[in-house]
């Protein structure tokens, strides 16, 4: 027996998804009173007389879902319908919410804020006053978090860090014991992917701000609905800035990555044995790699197009694979996944390179991975962020830093770290070295990784000019690029 066709819609993404029906998509909201539907579903008929021993029914449909069902003519007089710009002006009431489930999914641009907005009246959250508190969804080890902590800390706020599930799940709950005054999220970490998170701490009106530390593209390529182009965010890569704005994007700006020189500091215990070592301390690729871009390739003809782009003083960038691949959606479409693996797989040849160039006396910290790119290297197993890297970079002869092509005009954190450590740092250039002083950049920096041989060599054998320019570095990051800076820069960015 053939199933009967389920009517279709676009949704807010443009993509065509079934509408279910039955008594089970219709989600108690609770509440008391006339009853109040947060959408009628594909079949509004059926969808009242599930609850036909109400004698008032109202509902609220969304526009975009409206115009598609052809239905919409069938309603019952005796049905209230409540346009969406008179929902602001309704007084305050009780209803009994019933919300159409799919309706998240599809149009969650349009009906989060309505959701929110009902959620908050049944609370007492609007009776408590904003506390100087920034929350920070993560955990106390995550992305930054430690140093975003103490830097807020600093500027005379108090942190809370909240676990990100918890930040979805028990939201209502943590603004009832207390309304922030920023939540601050390190790659869209504790918001979710439809908005609700967001809309709600909207509502309740808390400043909600993302920096995106990694490539945008993939941060919400998992987002389909369009909330987070209302999200004032940061981005550590000025060159995402203006696809980001094209996109519909109305709040963004440049933060780059900075130190913590609490932790970042020459008067660290002594790592011995690497006065004379070139050290490189990073994986060979990122964790969940092969999760994240399952599905996608690099041919033979693309490895080959990004050595001969490398031969040819080249980086083979996400811009470069961009233009290359004549990509010209870096949203909804997951396609941008495509060009960002193309991406990742030339910074692992444009690394290993890299690595090769940089002489006999190199000791590398990282992964298993690195045995299979490079022959018999001095590997040395990973090493902790906080407790021990800093005393590498202070006491190694040469740092290495090689950006990832995935951030064009990006930094790393050695670009901050191994300066403020009293370190000596060799970097492959990238755009965003223009905020350091360009005679420093100059001495510093590489441009492709056969320059890199020579520039070891001079280093090692001039120790007095690689601490010199140590000093001086360190001047630079300690006078403008530290958490307490970018913190300033946050709070004058959303105020």
């Amino acid at each position: 027996m053939q199933r009967p066709q389920r009517i279709r819609v676009k949704n807010e993404s443009g993509k065509l998804q079934s509408l279910p029906e039955g008594k089970e998509y219709f989600q108690d909201l609770g509440g008391a009173g006339d009853i109040l539907f947060l959408g009628l579903g594909p079949n509004p008929c059926q969808a009242i007389e599930l609850f036909s021993e109400e004698e008032k029914i109202h509902y609220i449909e969304c526009p975009d879902f409206e115009n598609q069902i052809p239905t919409r003519q069938n309603i019952s007089n005796k049905v209230t319908r409540i346009n969406p710009d008179e929902f602001d002006a309704l007084p305050e009431k009780n209803f009994r919410l019933i919300l159409y489930s799919p309706n998240k999914r599809l149009f969650p641009s349009f009906w989060e804020p309505i959701i929110s907005k009902l959620a908050l009246q049944k609370t007492t959250f609007f009776s408590k006053n904003k506390s100087k508190t920034v929350w920070i969804p993560g955990t106390d080890n995550s992305l930054l978090v430690p140093e975003l902590s103490r830097a807020f800390t600093g500027a005379d706020f108090t942190y809370r860090v909240i676990a990100p599930d918890a930040m979805q799940r028990d939201l209502l709950s943590l603004l009832n014991q207390e309304r922030p005054e920023i939540v601050f999220s390190i790659n869209f970490n504790g918001l979710d992917n439809s908005g609700e998170t967001y809309f709600m701490l909207r509502e309740a009106g808390v400043k909600v701000v993302v920096w995106m530390v990694d490539n945008p593209f993939h941060i919400i390529s998992g987002i389909k609905s369009e909330y987070w182009k209302e999200v004032p965010t940061l981005v550590t890569d000025d060159w995402f800035i203006k696809p980001l704005k094209d996109l519909g994007a109305q709040k963004v700006s440049h933060l780059p990555l900075a130190t913590d020189p609490e932790f970042f500091h020459p008067d660290v215990p002594a790592y011995t044995g690497l006065e004379n070592r070139t050290v490189f301390a990073g994986r060979s690729s990122f964790p969940k790699k092969d999760t994240f871009f399952a599905g996608c390739t690099f041919s033979e003809q693309d490895e080959q197009a990004a050595i001969l782009a490398i031969e040819n003083g080249i980086k083979p960038d996400f811009e470069w694979w961009a233009k290359r691949d004549e990509l010209t959606s870096f949203w909804p479409k997951k396609d941008v996944r495509d060009t960002g693996f193309k991406t990742e797989q030339s910074g692992k040849i444009w690394r290993t390179r890299a690595l090769l160039n940089a002489g006999t006396n190199l000791t590398i910290f990282g992964d298993q991975g690195w045995n299979e790119l490079l022959t018999n290297p001095d590997l040395r197993p990973p090493i902790d962020y906080f407790m021990v890297l800093p005393a590498v970079y202070a006491n190694a002869a040469i740092t290495l830093n090689m950006t990832s092509p995935l951030l064009p005009n990006g930094l790393t954190q050695r670009n901050f770290d191994v300066w403020s450590a009293g370190g000596f740092l060799l970097t492959d250039y990238t755009p965003g070295l223009s905020i350091f002083p360009a005679d420093l950049v100059a001495e510093c920096s590489f441009s492709t990784p056969d320059d890199l041989h020579g520039l070891c060599e001079k280093f090692h054998a001039n120790p007095r000019l690689r601490k010199a320019l140590s000093k001086n570095w360190q001047k630079v990051i300690l006078k403008d690029h530290t958490y307490k800076h970018r913190v300033i820069n946050i709070l004058d960015f959303i105020n």
